[in-house]
């Protein structure tokens, strides 16, 4: 079955979402050898990727994924799939807590470094957070907190069998656009960051074969996955039915000036949890502070906190400068530290 699935990729053929959910079943199950494994991802990245195989490999990794319980509780994630070498600092991990210190839980789902020098897991380590607390644990964060983070190869421990090929490709795989469609928790609101264009409109299109209530796919000037300041940033947007919306959004959206991107790079995991640091202290600079609450923005839209981005933005800008989101980052670092 592998070998003909193989063959109608080297055909340039796309392939079915039952098909391409019975290929990474079999990836997941380590089934698939690494040369032949390597031989498929090229020839998928040649052919180009289609909604139902995102959609399909997507669905077989969540299935396969540890279960989070989110014992009732509404809940969203912020993230990206990375690679866009923009060099910012940690922006959706950052959106994490201001969007909890808002009133809406969040299951933040994340890594260590891939592209960049410092990912989520790296940060939040580097803040003080526990960042590999038993599920259970975690779970009861949640109820809690408001808030918890999902180490991703904690919950995906069947990623183990295709990320020796991945590492060996280097290039951009179909894996690049799973991680953020792949919630162990389930979470059906989300904002996700993608690395092109193609690719948000793309994953928006087989977020249709997910379990998604309100999602917002964003890119920024065709490369960058999170909302800046000084350009165009491109959304789709899914809400639960078969209809994605397409349109742009800015600085002028916000009422926000413009913001270069060179003023809100970032660096090693030391120097972003400094910046974090800074802006939940009230020592922020304009340009890091208005980056963040016009992503929390969106973030809380996605998550139906209001229709209205202006009251989205509002509720962002007075998560921070109340200390409600400093006082998430606070109590989740106790709470790893109690239940080590």
């Amino acid at each position: 079955m592998i070998k003909k699935i193989f063959e109608k990729l080297l055909a340039k053929e796309d392939l079915t979402l039952s098909q391409s959910s019975a290929l990474m079943e079999e990836i997941m199950l380590g089934n698939v050898n690494n040369s032949l494994l390597a031989g498929i991802l090229t020839s998928m990245r040649l052919k180009g990727v289609t909604p139902a195989e995102i959609g399909g490999f997507a669905k077989v990794m969540k299935d396969r994924s540890l279960k989070f319980n989110l014992n009732g509780n509404d809940a969203i994630d912020v993230c990206g799939t990375g690679g866009d070498n923009s060099g910012t600092f940690n922006i959706s991990t950052t959106v994490a807590f201001v969007v909890a210190g808002a009133g809406i839980k969040v299951a933040k789902h994340g890594n260590r470094s891939i592209s960049s020098k410092s990912g989520s897991a790296d940060v939040l380590k580097e803040l003080g957070v526990n960042i590999t607390l038993p599920r259970e644990i975690s779970e009861k964060a949640l109820e809690e907190i408001g808030i918890t983070f999902l180490f991703a190869p904690q919950y995906h421990p069947a990623m183990k069998h295709a990320a020796p090929v991945r590492k060996e490709l280097g290039i951009r795989t179909i894996f690049n656009m799973l991680g953020p469609l792949t919630n162990p928790a389930g979470v059906n609101k989300q904002m996700i960051g993608a690395f092109s264009n193609d690719a948000a409109k793309l994953m928006a299109e087989a977020s249709i074969h997910l379990n998604f209530e309100r999602v917002c796919f964003i890119c920024c000037d065709n490369k960058y996955d999170e909302i800046l300041l000084n350009g165009t940033t491109e959304i789709f947007e899914y809400n639960g039915n078969s209809v994605i919306k397409n349109y742009q959004i800015s600085n002028e959206t916000f009422g926000y000036d413009n913001v270069d991107i060179h003023e809100i790079k970032g660096d090693t995991a030391e120097t972003n949890a400094k910046i974090i640091k800074d802006i939940f202290n009230g020592q922020s600079t304009k340009a890091n502070f208005t980056t963040i609450t016009a992503n929390a923005a969106l973030a809380l839209y996605c998550a139906k906190y209001s229709d209205d981005i202006t009251q989205c933005k509002e509720a962002a800008e007075e998560s921070i400068t109340s200390g409600k989101a400093k006082n998430k980052l606070d109590e989740l670092i106790k709470f790893g530290r109690k239940n080590i």
